[in-house]
């Protein structure tokens, strides 16, 4: 389940193990940023949620994310029957900052892996791991408003700059710190 708290509105949004829901959402909101991967990066992307039988469609636009305003626009429309989609039973809308949502996103994920464990995520969704890979990006920009440290190598491969012990540390450090 995913809750969201906007300004004027709590929306509640359901997915199930028929999709890797988090890992699409991260995975949206890591290709919305130039900064993550300048060749992948796009300006609106969609991706969708699948219940039984239900359907949730994910629409996200991003404008200049670099500003201060609210430069993240979302429509998210659900479906009571994905086979019979016809007009979506409920659609919501709403914008906020790239940079606070990629922040209460970290925040929530941590309180997640805190109260279920990594493989306890796993045992939980049954059909999809934790999106470590993804956390671990948006985590990094969150603290540092920066792309995961990569470098161009030898022969157009890519090497890290950092290692097991920073992303350790970085698994276990306290976001409001930051």
């Amino acid at each position: 389940m995913c809750e969201l708290q906007t300004a004027n509105e709590s929306l509640t949004f359901r997915a199930s193990y028929l999709s890797d829901a988090l890992n699409d959402l991260l995975n949206a909101l890591l290709s919305l940023n130039s900064d993550m991967n300048p060749e992948y990066y796009v300006d609106e992307t969609n991706f969708s949620w699948y219940q039984e039988p239900g359907l949730t469609e994910w629409h996200i636009k991003a404008f200049d994310i670099k500003s201060n305003g609210e430069n993240l626009h979302f429509k998210v429309n659900q479906y009571v029957d994905d086979t019979e989609k016809g007009a979506p039973e409920t659609t919501s809308a709403f914008a906020c900052n790239y940079d606070e949502f990629i922040y209460s996103v970290v925040e929530s994920l941590e309180r997640l892996i805190q109260k279920f464990g990594i493989v306890g995520y796993r045992a939980i969704w049954v059909e999809a791991d934790f999106p470590v890979v993804a956390y671990l990006k948006l985590k990094h920009y969150a603290i540092h408003k920066t792309a995961f440290p990569f470098v161009n190598g030898e022969n157009g491969t890519l090497k890290t700059m950092t290692s097991m012990d920073y992303e350790m540390k970085l698994l276990t450090t306290d976001l409001k710190e930051y």
